[in-house]
């Protein structure tokens, strides 16, 4: 298909970056979803043409017969199949919108992982959330899920049956380890809430320096409400430090990110260049050249940016970290980021939304391609058994001590660092939509 066509079936595009990344929006002309052959062999047959012409590695797309196939999701699974790319999906149009326009998602909100000692915790519990209302948080352990010994989830590697399906009202069953009680089991019941991308924004002190704080969660449209509100907090109580947690940010919009970006920082010269997208040969016309916002707020007055990494880090977050390490000092403490310095477009067919690998992403250097991600300058475990936003948690108490000695504290190896960590917590897997959303 000659790519003009293709820009004229595309019906609404969603612009996403995420453990996946977007820019802008193809148009359409109108031959949208009434037009649209939403037979099996339809989907197929778009899914197949749109990776052959817009998908960043075109070029290694094999000649495949779609119509053989049971699904998109089985064609796509084929057909994204360079070794780099990790994160093209296929999502649900109506669960896609109610995310990344809404703020809303269907599901138990909570995210965990696997601690130093090798205990699956909870890391994050979303207020209003089934967990968040069921008492849940941050540090609890589970023991098993559905009846299912967590070791036995690990080994026959049963993390999507036990996740269920994408249903309200559907249950999960958690036998939970707290502290100072005896172990009990919650039954949660999946349902849609809102979710809370900006938590525990707070102003603390590191020395003589009046540091702002703040842990984003994802990168939506209703960030810019959250976010706007926090920096009013920090210029109202002249910060001239931030600690920005982004450990478990996945990505999001790119929209929001220069958003963010613009908050953090102003260069004083109109329209400075903040990232570029780059795109495949046949779509070079696509290409942008993004500045920093022009707000009416002031960006604040910061030197330097400390950034809160970890591998949940990607995709709009490194992009953040990229484009703004043109301009000014920033420090990662924690460890090293997913790698992900791509960004994918979201074409509406039918009741799907598919989500390709488009483009790379640049900063005002042109520099990107950080496949292996950004390394942590101070290295900081995630403490899953203390608080988010307690200035004696391990990777917080770590940049506040950056900050007021402007080195790593004896306890943090610098990357790159002779003297050998110990290997990190195992990771759970995070597919498609649900990786970026960052909570089951």
């Amino acid at each position: 298909m000659v790519a003009s066509k293709l820009v004229a079936v595309l019906s609404t595009c969603t612009v996403v970056l995420a453990a996946s990344a977007t820019a802008g929006c193809a148009a359409s002309d109108g031959d949208s979803e009434a037009k649209a052959d939403c037979s099996l062999q339809g989907q197929n047959r778009f899914l197949f043409e749109l990776m052959k012409d817009a998908y960043l590695w075109y070029e290694g797309v094999p000649d495949v017969d779609y119509r053989a196939y049971p699904s998109p999701e089985a064609l796509l699974q084929d057909l994204a199949n360079d070794p780099r790319d990790r994160w093209s999906y296929i999502s649900n149009k109506s669960a896609d919108d109610a995310y990344f326009k809404e703020g809303q998602t269907l599901g138990l909100g909570f995210r965990w992982g696997f601690d130093q000692d090798d205990s699956l915790r909870l890391a994050l519990v979303q207020p209003g959330s089934p967990a968040g209302e069921a008492g849940l948080r941050r540090g609890d352990a589970v023991l098993a899920i559905n009846g299912i010994d967590v070791e036995q989830v690990v080994s026959d590697d049963l993390w999507e049956e036990i996740a269920g399906p994408d249903e309200e009202g559907y249950e999960t069953s958690l036998t939970i380890e707290r502290a100072g009680a005896e172990p009990f089991t919650v039954v949660l019941r999946k349902a849609w809430f809102g979710l809370t991308t900006v938590l525990s924004p707070q102003v603390v002190q590191a020395g003589s320096a009046t540091v702002g704080v703040l842990m984003l969660t994802t990168f939506i449209e209703p960030s810019v409400t959250e976010l706007d509100s926090a920096f009013a907090l920090f210029r109202e109580s002249q910060v001239d430090e931030l600690v920005l947690d982004l450990r478990y940010n996945g990505g999001g919009r790119l929209s929001v990110e220069r958003h963010l970006a613009s908050l953090i920082h102003r260069e004083a010269e109109a329209g400075a260049l903040l990232d570029i997208t780059a795109h495949n040969d046949r779509h070079s016309d696509w290409d942008k050249r993004e500045t920093f916002d022009d707000l009416d707020q002031a960006a604040l007055p910061l030197t330097r940016l400390v950034v809160i990494t970890s591998r949940g880090t990607a995709s709009a977050s490194e992009t953040l970290i990229n484009s703004l390490r043109a301009y000014m000092d920033v420090k990662i403490v924690g460890s090293t980021t997913h790698g992900k310095p791509v960004g994918m477009y979201g074409w509406d067919r039918c009741d799907m939304v598919v989500h390709p690998i488009a483009f790379r992403v640049l900063n005002a250097k042109e520099e990107g391609d950080f496949y292996d991600g950004f390394p942590p300058d101070c290295a900081a475990d995630d403490t899953l058994r203390a608080e988010l936003g307690d200035t004696e948690e391990t990777c917080l108490a770590e940049a506040l001590h950056l900050l007021e000695h402007g080195e790593c504290s004896t306890t943090a190896q610098p990357g790159g660092a002779g003297e050998r960590r110990a290997s990190p917590p195992r990771e759970i897997p995070w597919h498609g939509l649900r990786r970026e959303i960052g909570v089951l």
